[in-house]
């Protein structure tokens, strides 16, 4: 577990749901569509309307979405909800907005809690990313009688479309070497200011323009809020500071362009997943087959559509686990 917790991809994580705690954000690309939401809220109280108390688990928690709404469906009855996430962010910024919630830093695919400890699993765009083995995670985990509900990402959808357009964009950008080179340029920018010769300030000018192009054609391509606008700021900002470098601290804009290379390869590697966990028609089937195999009576297999029905946002699976407890 410390060892997938130290991985480059859980890092990229981390830094994503700290950034979305710090904004007050949550994931870009669809996910906060109000037919999410809906969905949710008509599932969640159809599931606890007979009260009683209930055993709640939401596997791949990240920003709490579905814990929130569990907790709004769920303020009536003696209810206990665990989360698990592989992000330690992701938990402490749940945790620290539900208190009443246990949070549980782990892989989806190896999750250290009993075998039917659940009357209920969910999970929302985040347990696909971790493959057939944390599917299996969540059927073990369920009680008999117990509930699971999935939404995961659909191919072709909104979603998948949006983070397949973020993920062009980002890819780009690195491949321009845009940062490297903004970092030469604003280097000798701003020896240049200190009276050094302009030489090298003029040949790192001329190196940054084709990757200034680069961008310039992407948000062409793409619109400015592609990315999360994460590319027009970078652009809008690296041309501000160029106007007036003058009045700039040069250790804070080269350690800022740092951090920028190091989340841009981040955010790369976030949308590849989010492209590569995304399901089309034929593997949902067999994502809904499994799930079969392995005791459960599939009640509802079908993609979420946008109001006008243009468009999928998500597959939802809702399953029960028929068998009762003796």
């Amino acid at each position: 577990m410390n060892k997938s917790n130290d991985s480059p991809p859980t890092r990229g994580w981390d830094t994503y749901w700290q950034g979305a705690r710090n904004s007050g954000a949550y994931a870009s690309d669809g996910v906060n569509h109000p037919a999410v939401a809906t969905f949710w809220n008509t599932a969640l109280t159809e599931v606890l309307r007979h009260g009683g108390s209930r055993r709640i688990l939401d596997i791949a928690t990240g920003s709490g979405a579905v814990v929130e709404r569990l907790t709004e469906s769920a303020s009536d009855g003696n209810h206990e909800i665990t989360c698990v996430d592989i992000s330690a962010a992701a938990i402490d910024s749940v945790s620290s907005r539900f208190p009443g919630v246990v949070g549980l830093v782990a892989d989806a695919n190896s999750i250290p809690l009993d075998d039917a400890a659940f009357d209920l699993v969910t999970s929302q765009f985040g347990i696909e990313y971790a493959g057939p083995a944390a599917l299996s995670e969540g059927t073990r985990l369920l009680a008999p009688g117990g509930t699971l509900i999935l939404m995961m990402h659909v191919r072709p959808g909104i979603i998948f479309e949006e983070c397949a357009a973020a993920l062009d964009a980002v890819r780009r950008t690195r491949n321009s070497r845009f940062v490297q080179r903004a970092l030469a340029f604003f280097e000798a920018g701003f020896a240049a200011v200190r009276g050094a010769d302009r030489t090298d300030y003029d040949k790192a000018a001329l190196e940054l323009n084709p990757a200034i192009e680069e961008l310039e054609s992407i948000l062409s391509d793409h619109g400015e809020h592609v990315a999360g606008d994460t590319i027009v700021r970078l652009y809008s900002d690296v041309r501000e500071i160029h106007g007036g470098i003058q009045h700039y601290e040069p250790d804070e804009v080269l350690r800022w362009l740092r951090r920028m290379d190091q989340e841009l390869a981040e955010y790369e590697g976030r949308m590849q997943s989010m492209c590569d966990s995304a399901t089309d028609a034929n593997g949902f089937a067999g994502i809904c087959e499994r799930i079969g195999a392995q005791g459960l009576h599939v009640d509802r297999s079908e993609p979420l559509m946008t109001a006008d029905r243009a468009s999928a946002i998500g597959w939802v699976l809702q399953a029960t686990r028929r068998d009762r407890a003796t």
